[in-house]
């Protein structure tokens, strides 16, 4: 019986969370009469985007994409922005903004594990693609200080597999940005810039069940696929590091859906 693939609806679910953790920082302002001490606080903004209809500029990224097999390859050509141009890629591109005291932030991002395969990436069902050609919008032709700000991200780190969020095991992923972020500061790439479905997904209809390369998927697609991101802000002052500020904030091994 001729397989028909079906489409897939991606629903992303997103938090940005701004915490004050630790010693807090302060400033002091001094005269002869006495001397003032005030605290400052962290605020961060976590940031999604898309290309608009025509591929011009950035948007704000939607909910309920259609997800299809792709066509053609993410690792393929680039557009000015520097992101994927092959059929069915869907964009979503995860910066983040501070709006306070200097801040170091990590992003999380959770993959249904049904979907992901950690020891082997290329065996995905679902993949995600870095930032590294991502080049923000105002900055269009210039793809090394992309790449150069890039390196600011840690690799993706998996902390946690199989972690049940409403009841559906995920995978879990840092992405740690390792630039101190000053006021109004935007990370200068993007940890994650999109998703996509792997070319050897297909429906059989002789059976009812997704497959991927001929074996079927465990996963029930019915309620779509959702994807949490989580953004963390912790204070730069005191620490030398990224690493060292979140783990006297939260903890070695924290991701914030073990709380």
């Amino acid at each position: 019986m001729k397989k028909k693939i079906l489409s897939l609806c991606l629903i992303v679910s997103l938090v940005a969370v701004a915490v004050i953790s630790g010693t807090l920082a302060y400033f002091t302002d001094t005269d002869e009469a006495e001397n003032t001490f005030t605290t400052a606080n962290v605020d961060i903004q976590l940031i999604e985007q898309q290309r608009n209809a025509d591929g011009s500029a950035l948007e704000d990224f939607e909910n309920n994409k259609v997800l299809f097999p792709i066509v053609g390859s993410a690792q393929g050509p680039k557009d000015s922005f520097g992101l994927p141009v092959a059929e069915n890629y869907v964009d979503k591109i995860i910066t983040v903004k501070n709006l306070a005291a200097d801040a170091y932030v990590c992003v999380y991002v959770a993959v249904p594990s049904a979907l992901d395969h950690t020891e082997d990436p290329s065996q995905n069902i679902l993949h995600f693609n870095s930032g590294n050609k991502f080049v923000a919008e105002g900055n269009k032709t210039d793809g090394d200080a992309a790449n150069e700000d890039f390196a600011n991200w840690n690799a993706e780190v998996l902390v946690a597999e199989n972690f049940l969020i409403d009841g559906i095991p995920y995978n879990i992923y840092s992405h740690t940005y390792n630039k101190v972020m000053t006021k109004d500061m935007i990370t200068g790439s993007a940890c994650t810039v999109g998703f996509y479905l792997d070319k050897g997904v297909d429906y059989d209809n002789e059976n009812g069940c997704y497959t991927m390369n001929g074996k079927r998927i465990d996963f029930d697609f019915s309620n779509g696929v959702t994807i949490p991101v989580y953004a963390i802000g912790v204070q730069a002052a005191g620490f030398q590091d990224a690493q060292t500020a979140i783990a006297a904030a939260f903890g070695d091994g924290f991701h914030p859906w073990s709380k």
